[in-house]
């Protein structure tokens, strides 16, 4: 676990040099910070389990900027402890938001409890993100052993096709070899021609040459899809990192979508459109997996209720990227019903779901919420409208930086927001870069 120490305490350093000494015997995974703001940046970029804070004499309750400061701490830090001197100033650190707080004099024994505690939240935390990861493929397995069933099928019926051609190929071969030895000693030779056409009659030689590489080409092609679903499946139920790292936001839209085929293939057309020249994203890739499985899921069932039971009928589903000068867009647009206007704000909440009774927790969008703005900094705008679909933007920083959006949605639709900051951002349209991408998917012949 990563510990941060933040020197809050300009006028008294050696308050905050008693604290570090403190904790020496954890330097190797210490941080220090000399100021707030020099805080700010480091966890912006890097997670960390705990973070203490020393803090000055300004510190009292209604310090709405000490306030703001300790929640944008506890957003992006697993437990943030303020540092006191007193009972009063105790009293102010639970009122300002900190998870818990230590008395400068408190002994080695209570300081490693409250370390203990941060180091056991972080791991809990670690492991509730694995579980709901591996919920989501859990829910997803029967359509995954689909989508893996349908070219090992074609595989083996290929691979049977081209044993039995061996077997009517190797009589082919023994009759050729039997007409060089008719011809070698110049007997029987009309004998051994006539058995080679019948032999080659037999075995449909003109199909055969026509139709072996057709199948071995589609056995390959099964056996590379087989390899990228079981690879999309590994990176995306991998546990992840708790730090952020640069990511290629195609492949990993790539590999959610594949994970996801089985929910959307029966009720969209699903087109990728990414902008080919977006840098890789600073993020945590396997949460961002999971929102992204989210929302792609969110979509397919808002398409499948509007089709109802229409045969053949299909919506789409866009994904799309754009690489901004602060922030990275990915937009995921459906062709479904829309949100109903008096549900926009409340779609972000825990456990409110439009689907009907046992079709949905509640938890998706409120999870896409948490990891998004308070795990990335960035900011979820949703525009709907009721018969049009829905779009759903997500901006995550490209340098690490807080997300700011305050402005209504575009396109003079009903929106509703989810972002960390306060000033704002100008509505982007959404926009497609040159060419669409679209997500390949191999068929059998």
């Amino acid at each position: 676990m990563r510990i941060l120490l933040i020197d809050s305490d300009p006028n008294r350093p050696q308050r905050y040099e008693r604290w570090r000494q403190r904790l020496q015997p954890f330097d190797d995974s210490l941080t220090t910070a000399s100021s707030p703001s020099e805080a700010g940046a480091i966890v912006a970029s890097s997670h960390f389990g705990l973070v203490i804070q020393v803090s000055g004499s300004d510190r009292s309750a209604n310090n709405e900027a000490l306030g703001h400061a300790v929640d944008e701490l506890r957003s992006r830090a697993g437990y943030v402890i303020d540092a006191v001197e007193n009972a009063i100033e105790r009293g102010h650190a639970f009122t300002l938001g900190y998870d818990d707080c230590v008395m400068d004099d408190c002994d080695d024994v209570e300081l490693a409890k409250r370390i203990k505690n941060a180091s056991d939240l972080e791991k809990l935390n670690q492991r509730l993100a694995q579980a709901q990861k591996l919920e989501s493929i859990g829910e997803l397995a029967a359509g995954i052993a689909h989508e893996i069933n349908t070219p090992i099928q074609y595989v083996g019926d290929n691979t049977r096709f081209v044993q039995e051609a061996c077997g009517d190929l190797e009589a082919v071969l023994k009759t050729c070899q039997s007409l060089l030895v008719a011809v070698d000693t110049g007997i029987n030779v009309d004998e051994a021609t006539d058995k080679l056409r019948s032999a080659m009659g037999d075995a449909d030689i003109d199909y055969l040459i026509e139709e072996i590489p057709s199948a071995i080409s589609q056995t390959l092609e099964g056996v590379d899809r087989v390899a990228n679903i079981v690879r999309a499946m590994k990176e995306f139920a991998h546990p992840g990192v708790s730090e952020m790292t640069l990511t290629d936001l195609a492949h990993a839209i790539g590999n959610t979508v594949m994970v996801a085929r089985n929910e959307w293939k029966y009720v969209a057309e699903l087109v990728t459109d990414f902008d080919p020249n977006m840098p890789l994203v600073p993020c945590l890739p396997g949460e961002l997996n999971q929102v992204l499985l989210n929302m792609i899921v969110n979509a397919a069932h808002a398409i499948g209720d509007t089709l109802g039971e229409t045969p053949d009928a299909k919506g789409t589903i866009t994904i799309s990227t754009k690489s901004q000068p602060h922030h990275a867009e990915i937009r995921i647009t459906d062709t479904g019903s829309g949100i109903p206007e008096d549900h926009l704000e409340r779609i972000f909440t825990p456990f409110f779901t439009t689907k009907g009774a046992g079709k949905g927790t509640g938890q998706g969008l409120a999870i896409a919420q948490s990891v998004i703005v308070e795990k990335h900094g960035g900011s979820i705008d949703v525009e709907s409208e009721r018969g049009q679909g829905t779009t759903f933007v997500i901006r995550i920083p490209l340098q690490n930086e807080p997300a700011r959006s305050n402005e209504p949605a575009t396109h003079n639709q009903p929106a509703k927001q989810a972002s960390a900051g306060t000033s704002g951002v100008p509505p982007v349209a959404l926009s497609r870069a040159a060419g669409t991408i679209p997500i390949p998917i191999s068929q059998p012949h």
